[in-house]
C-alpha cells in the first residue's frame, strides 16, 4: 500500500481495494514497483503479513461479488499465487500475468519449484513480452500468450515535429539494471562536437554515481529527479531520440511511451523492446552492456524515424488490451461450463 493512498478507491469505474500489513511507514514493498529490491533484509518478514492480508481481501471480494469472477494476479509472486488459492477456494477460474522482476527473482530451488507450481496451477498464464514468455513456458511446461502493457497514451503525448535542438531522453530509475551508465559512457566516447545533453528523468541510489561519472566523461547530464505522469509528455515532446540501455526489462514501457510521442529510440534487445522498435525503421536494437554499440546507435539513428513508432505500438491501446482479456475471462468460463 502507497503511504497516505486511500484503503479504498474507485478509479474509473474500478474499485481498488488497498490492503493493510504493517505499520503505515513500513508499507513500502510495492511503493517503487520494485518489490524484489524492497523484500530485503528485514523488510523481507513482511512478505507473509503481506500476502495473507492480500489472500483474505480477495478472497472476501471474490465471495461477495454477484458477477462471474476471475482472479487475475499479476507477477507470479505475490499476486500469482494468492489468485491461485483465492481461485481455488471459490472454484473460479485464475490467470498469471508475469512481467519480468518475477522472473528475476527465481534464483534458487524454492523459488523455482513455487513459481513452477503456481504456473501450472493457473487456468491461464500470461506475459507481458515472447522473452518472458519462453522463460516461463520452459519453467512450467504450460503454453503462455503474450499480453504486453497497455499504453496510455494522453492527449498531450501525441506525435510532435521532432526539435533540431533536442536532447537525448532516457527515463526510469537510477539503478545499475536502467544501464544509464552505458548510456553516459557511450556518449562520452562521441567525439565533442557530436555530444548531445542527455536527460535522465527519474530518481534512485546512482544519482551521484551518475552525476561523476557524467563530469568525468565531460557529458552534460541533467537530472530533474520525479515527474509527475502528466508532465512527462513534454520531455518526450523536447527530446531529439530516446534512449533505452537497459540490461533488464519484462516488457519496455519507456520505448513504447517514446515510439507512441513519435520519437526515434536507441534500445537494448532486452524484454519487449525488439517487438516495440523496429530496427533502421523507427529505432535502433542493440545489445545490452555494448559500450561501443549504442554510441555509433546514438551517432547513427535518424530522429525523423520516430515517425513511423506510432503504428508500431497501436496494439498496445488499453481498449484493445481490455477486449483482449474480456475475450481471455469469457474463453475460461466457457471452457469451465463445458468441463462441467
Amino acid at each position: 500500500m502507497t503511504p497516505g493512498a486511500p484503503r479504498r478507491q474507485v478509479l474509473n469505474g474500478v474499485v481498488i481495494h488497498r490492503v493493510r500489513y504493517a505499520p503505515r511507514r513500513l508499507e513500502t514493498l510495492a511503493a517503487t514497483g520494485s518489490m524484489y529490491r524492497e523484500a530485503r533484509g528485514i523488510k523481507a518478514l513482511l512478505a507473509l503479513p503481506m500476502l495473507i492480508s492480500m489472500f483474505v481481501t480477495a478472497l472476501r471480494s471474490a465471495r461477495g461479488s454477484k458477477h462471474r469472477t476471475v482472479v487475475y494476479g499479476h507477477w507470479w509472486v505475490p499476486g500469482g499465487l494468492v489468485a491461485v488459492l483465492v481461485s481455488r477456494c471459490v472454484k473460479s477460474p485464475s490467470v498469471v500475468h508475469l512481467h519480468g522482476s518475477d522472473a528475476f527473482i527465481v534464483r534458487n530451488a524454492p523459488l523455482r519449484a513455487l513459481a513452477r507450481l503456481v504456473l501450472r496451477k493457473a487456468d491461464e498464464r500470461l506475459a507481458v513480452s515472447s522473452e518472458l514468455a519462453d522463460w516461463g513456458s520452459e519453467l512450467c511446461n504450460k503454453p503462455f500468450e503474450v499480453l504486453s502493457m497497455p499504453v496510455v497514451v494522453d492527449r498531450s503525448l501525441k506525435p510532435t515535429p521532432v526539435p533540431e535542438d533536442g536532447f537525448v531522453l532516457a527515463v526510469g530509475r537510477l539503478v545499475d539494471e536502467k544501464g544509464f551508465d552505458v548510456l553516459i559512457e557511450a556518449l562520452g566516447s562521441l567525439p565533442q562536437h557530436r555530444r548531445p545533453e542527455v536527460v535522465i528523468v527519474g530518481v534512485g541510489p546512482n544519482r551521484q554515481a551518475l552525476l561523476e561519472q557524467a563530469t568525468k566523461a565531460e557529458v552534460s547530464l541533467h537530472l530533474p529527479g520525479a515527474v509527475a505522469p502528466s508532465e512527462l509528455a513534454m520531455w518526450y515532446q523536447r527530446a531529439r531520440i530516446v534512449a533505452v540501455p537497459s540490461r533488464r526489462e519484462g516488457f519496455g514501457l519507456v520505448a513504447a511511451e517514446a515510439a507512441a510521442a513519435g520519437r526515434a529510440v536507441v534500445g537494448t534487445s532486452v524484454g519487449a523492446i525488439p517487438q516495440i522498435i523496429e530496427s533502421e525503421s523507427s529505432g535502433l536494437i542493440v545489445q545490452p552492456d555494448d559500450v561501443e554499440a549504442f554510441a555509433t546507435a546514438l551517432d547513427k539513428v535518424d530522429p525523423q524515424w520516430g515517425v513511423n513508432g506510432p503504428q508500431r505500438v497501436a496494439h498496445l491501446d488499453p481498449v484493445i488490451h481490455g477486449q483482449f482479456v474480456r475475450r481471455l475471462c469469457d474463453n475460461l468460463y466457457a471452457q469451465r461450463t463445458r468441463l462441467a
